[in-house]
């Protein structure tokens, strides 16, 4: 988990790898580079120490098979395959050769769609929000008697999970996760799973979340130099959310947070606590 203080602090996480002769795109660039630029340091967190990412899976994939290597002027990248240590001689190296083709060609459209999504939909980053995941309650049954819950929480195209709590239908989480929080904002996606061995995960219920309250109320106060603590606003629980009970959202030692109960949805029993922060960026 990254310890973000503020807009100084978080700059410094994610462009401690930043290579010396790059030159960040400036206000005048374009905003096809600077979005390329933002895609690559807070959704692929390229520049991150490798122990500190939090990347979602698809792009954890993608880092740990090729390398990136950005020129001065550029955010082309490179691709290159990681040394093995082993001599791939004749035919076996043509089979290989030739099958490495056919997968390529077989992702190229999907591919490119995805890149096309990523600078339509993803032209820029807003902040960082952080996700306590506390604890649930009365949660389904999945094992005869009792379940192996875990959360998955999701916002676009990132994803991140707590740790599975063992025959557990009140488990306490008490974790810490963090995601990017993309422009246009999607809502967070909460979903619950029983973890199982030989078999697929059984879903315990799902809910979303609407995170745009609490980004504008960071973005509002960010430089109001007011500490609090007070309540900036609040979420009524209606038929038409997830909320199982009024959720508020609080200016604490400069920081806004919202602390939230959830209603799961399509499941007979369950809801999960978490508690929110909004942590905005700027270049």
């Amino acid at each position: 988990m990254i310890d973000v203080g503020g807009n100084a602090s978080a700059n410094a996480i994610y462009e401690a790898l930043l290579p010396e002769n790059f030159k960040k795109p400036g206000p005048e660039a374009s905003s096809e580079k600077r979005s390329d630029f933002i895609r690559h340091k807070y959704e692929l967190q390229e520049f991150v120490k490798p122990s500190l990412r939090t990347v979602s899976s698809s792009s954890s994939s993608r880092s740990s098979s090729v390398q990136y290597r950005f020129s001065s002027n550029s955010l082309g990248h490179i691709l290159e395959q990681k040394p093995t240590g082993k001599t791939i001689h004749g035919s076996r190296l043509s089979g290989l050769s030739h099958a490495f083709r056919k997968s390529w060609r077989k992702r190229e459209p999907e591919n490119k769609e995805l890149k096309r999504n990523s600078l339509l939909g993803m032209v820029e980053f807003l902040g960082l929000l952080k996700i306590k995941v506390v604890k649930g309650t009365n949660l389904a049954v999945r094992d005869m008697i009792t379940s192996d819950p875990y959360v998955v929480l999701t916002i676009g195209h990132q994803t991140v999970k707590t740790r599975v709590i063992r025959s557990n239908l009140n488990p306490v989480w008490n974790e810490e996760l963090m995601l990017s929080v993309p422009n246009p904002m999607p809502p967070l996606k909460v979903k619950v799973f029983d973890k199982d061995t030989f078999s697929s995960d059984d879903s315990m219920g799902e809910a979303e979340v609407d995170i745009e309250p609490l980004v504008s109320a960071a973005k509002a106060y960010m430089n109001s130099g007011i500490i609090g603590p007070m309540q900036i606003g609040k979420w009524l629980a209606t038929a038409d959310n997830a909320l199982a009970s009024d959720s508020t959202i609080n200016l604490i030692d400069g920081q806004v947070k919202q602390e939230v109960t959830l209603k799961l949805q399509n499941v007979e029993s369950g809801t999960l606590q978490m508690e929110l922060e909004c942590v905005p960026l700027s270049q």
